[in-house]
């Protein structure tokens, strides 16, 4: 077990992924790994599972980036790597191909899982292990809250904190006030959990009330939407900038005033953070969720209810005729974003979190067993895989056309 002078030594730690590019967990953990190897001066790794072999250290940073290219039996085979490369502390984000793994981890190396999302299924996955892991982290307090007292009915004696995401910001550009229509931005999968169908209505009511605009969407492609704005007229002002790389989403969202976030769960919001740091005003539903933690209201951003159409436009309305309300609300959002949403302030939330970790686990240490999980033991399989082809997603887009029940479900 690490001694109590931890910060002194240099520990080894390591960050597990299923893989560097998937979703945003893959990139948010680099941001983070990055953040640690260069502010301390622990050997920190960053372990896809399924990326094609491959080890390198970053020049930079010093982080080391280390791919398995596993499959099928992960579990005994992320074991074999940590006993060929020991670790004083793990770090695992989604990775339920390894979770047979958890209760056979080596007693010297603590365990801590992050949780990216809301899904209850997530929150289940660290009480389900609450016996043999050291500490959770979540990336929002509206996930924390409901662990906490799921976490409570086991007797976890565990850490539990939230340490909210971070990103690495490319430099600010110069932003200039205008006076023509009001350039809205939708950027992330153009989907139905995400709320895209809300914005027909929306452009609706602002071409009703004479509040002109233009509306960006990035991150894909949805023929029934596009249908749906060329049925209402409203396609002249839309433009689909589909996928485009990441570099250039920053570009885009400092030529952007509003960023519309209709969707119905979100568990951090990266999109968010990124926009807001190049002035890009978020306006978001007020639910519980990482919009409403990284939102400050009519400082840095704009919610409104749930499903209320007509008060989002209304707010739109709003800034379109108050253009100096809008400079100040982009002025404090790029503050926001870059001074409490950055990679260091991430980094270094958790540097804390992980140090508090160390000294916890020696008086309440995890319960591990000795061997190896047998070849039979898989990750749990969820009743929907075993529908027909197809079905599942259109069940889910059904629901998530829906803001009240869509949400109610996703909550629950």
């Amino acid at each position: 077990m690490p001694e109590r002078n931890h910060l002194l030594q240099r520990l080894r730690v390591t960050s597990v992924i299923a893989s560097l590019t998937a979703g945003g967990i893959g990139p948010v953990c680099r941001y983070a790994a990055e953040g640690m190897a260069k502010l301390t001066d622990w050997q920190v790794t960053l372990l896809s599972l399924h990326d094609p072999v491959d080890e390198f250290t970053q020049e930079t940073s010093g982080l080391r980036i280390v791919c398995l290219g596993l499959n099928g039996d992960c579990a005994r085979q992320f074991l074999q790597w940590l006993a060929d490369d020991p670790q004083d502390l793990v770090i695992t984000s989604d990775v339920c191909h390894i979770e047979p793994a958890f209760r056979f981890l080596p007693a010297r190396t603590l365990h801590i899982v992050q949780i990216h999302d809301s899904g209850k299924r997530y929150r289940e996955g660290a009480v389900r292990h609450s016996a043999c892991i050291d500490g959770v982290t979540c990336v929002g307090k509206h996930i924390e809250a409901p662990l906490k007292r799921s976490l409570a009915e086991v007797a976890y004696r565990g850490l539990l904190r939230t340490v909210h995401n971070g990103a690495s910001f490319p430099p600010t550009k110069p932003r200039e006030s205008h006076g023509g229509p009001l350039r809205l931005l939708f950027m992330g999968r153009v989907e139905p959990l995400k709320g895209v169908f809300d914005l027909v209505p929306l452009l609706q009511q602002l071409q009703r009330w004479g509040v002109t605009s233009t509306l960006n969407l990035v991150g894909g492609e949805n023929a029934e939407l596009r249908k749906k704005f060329q049925r209402k007229g409203l396609e002249g002002s839309v433009t689909w900038s589909g996928l485009v790389p990441h570099a250039r989403c920053y570009d885009i969202a400092a030529e952007s005033d509003l960023l519309l976030m209709p969707t119905r769960k979100e568990s951090f919001g990266m999109v968010t953070i990124e926009a807001m740091s190049m002035g890009c005003v978020p306006i978001a539903y007020d639910i519980p969720s990482g919009s409403v933690e990284i939102i400050e209201p009519d400082k840095n951003g704009l919610l409104v209810p749930l499903g209320d159409i007509r008060a989002w436009a209304e707010e739109i309305r709003n800034i379109h005729y108050d253009r100096k309300r809008l400079a100040k609300l982009s002025v404090a959002a790029v503050a926001r974003a870059r001074s409490a949403f950055s990679a260091d302030t991430m980094a270094r939330n958790m540097i804390a979190f992980l140090s508090a970790v160390i000294v916890s686990a020696r008086i309440f240490p995890a319960v591990r067993e000795s061997g190896m999980p047998s070849a039979g033991d898989k990750k749990l399989n969820r009743g929907y895989h075993r529908l027909p082809s197809g079905l599942p997603e259109w069940i889910r887009n059904q629901v998530h056309a829906h803001p009240k029940i869509s949400h109610w479900l996703l909550s629950r």
